[in-house]
């Protein structure tokens, strides 16, 4: 595809929207680009187009770099019946009301790592000292996971997901083993010795019909939650924390830190990742046919900032209707949503309540940026002083 944008385009500024999203927004809505991977796509910039295309069923998940729309058994890659029976079932255990049951440890667990990083400083790190922990105990907590197994089962995630070190494919595909190896073992566990968490949730959930999981199912539910809730999470703290860092006229009042939450959840530029889908026939997105088999993505971060829907999307608006992207839109919105908002919403308070006058410690230049998944990035340390 001759002429065609390379994608991802570079980000001048990490906490900010990529001006070339903008550019699109207003000329080119819907546009061919090239992938790094040598994929040609179509890319979707608008608000309505990107919610339009999430609810379309004549679309597919595909994910960028795989050339073809497998699901590979896990749910955020699947479509059709199965995919519906299976989101059926689990939503029947995670639950808004499981996770609000959960905010008391929540609140514990950040009161006590708040407490560790304050002591360890100034200045200290946001990032490694603060988020990632934190996300790691929420998703333990969540999934019953014993004390014992956590340390190997974060060596196990880390591996997998390739963040903090360069990747090692053997070493990734020898992790996603042990990995799903033990969620089984952990699942038979949960059969016989029920407990107040996920696990126990998934193999107890029946839908209307009385259709259950198979313990298959949970564990390659359980796996995929363990890898979604472990980087976007974590990294959306963190730049959280930076943007109120950086940001000081930005509210910290506790009693309205969940509608902030909810403003830096649309402004996040490093959880809300790019969603791919395949044409499964000829469709047309904001007039431009889309033949079938042809791949389109749909940067919810370019969404969350269409000044269509969005008056001003650069500046925090708390009085600003309901409706970011972040979590996705129709059949593949996000099932861990409630519990993204109860971390954040958490994370934020406990910090903010052991250093309501935290500030950045070095210059904002200085900090260094890392790769994540796909097209995300995250700050590699937040070294923050109060």
């Amino acid at each position: 595809m001759t002429g065609a944008a390379e994608y991802p385009f570079t980000d001048t500024e990490p906490l900010r929207c990529p001006v070339e999203f903008i550019r699109r927004q207003d000329e080119e809505p819907v546009g061919r680009v090239r992938l790094a991977s040598g994929e040609d796509a179509w890319l979707v910039t608008r608000y309505a187009d990107i919610r339009g295309l999430l609810g379309d069923s004549r679309f597919r998940p595909w994910v960028p770099g795989t050339g073809s729309a497998d699901g590979g058994g896990l749910l955020f890659t699947m479509s059709g019946p199965e995919h519906a029976r299976l989101r059926r079932i689990a939503a029947k255990a995670l639950t808004p009301r499981r996770i609000e049951l959960l905010r008391p440890r929540l609140e514990a667990i950040a009161a006590e790592s708040a407490a560790k990083l304050i002591s360890q400083g100034p200045p200290a790190d946001v990032v490694n000292e603060y988020a990632i922990p934190f996300a790691l105990a929420a998703l333990n907590e969540l999934l019953g996971v014993p004390q014992a197994a956590r340390d190997e089962l974060r060596g196990w995630t880390d591996s997998i997901v390739a963040v903090f070190t360069a990747p090692n494919y053997e070493e990734m595909a020898e992790a996603a083993q042990k990995l799903g190896d033990y969620f089984a073992q952990l699942v038979e566990a949960k059969r016989n010795a029920p407990g107040d968490d996920l696990l126990t949730g998934l193999i107890e959930a029946r839908d209307d019909s009385g259709d259950s999981l198979r313990p298959e199912e949970i564990t390659q539910l359980a796996f995929a939650i363990m890898i979604a809730g472990y980087v976007p999470p974590a990294n959306t703290l963190a730049q959280a924390v930076l943007r109120l860092a950086v940001e000081p006229a930005l509210p910290r009042d506790p009693a309205g830190i969940p509608v902030l939450v909810e403003e830096l959840l649309r402004q996040d530029q490093g959880s809300a990742t790019d969603q791919g889908r395949v044409a499964a026939e000829d469709a047309e997105i904001g007039g431009v046919p889309i033949r079938a088999g042809e791949f389109v993505l749909a940067p919810l971060r370019a969404g969350n900032h269409d000044r269509r829907r969005f008056p001003e999307p650069d500046l925090v608006d708390l009085s600003r209707k309901p409706g970011h992207l972040t979590f996705g839109h129709g059949p593949h919105h996000c099932l861990g949503a409630a519990l993204a908002r109860a971390e954040l919403q958490v994370g934020i308070t406990a910090l903010l309540a052991a250093a309501p006058r935290l500030r950045l410690a070095v210059p904002f230049d200085e900090l260094a940026w890392r790769p994540m998944f796909l097209t995300l990035r995250g700050p590699v340390t937040v070294p923050i002083t109060w």
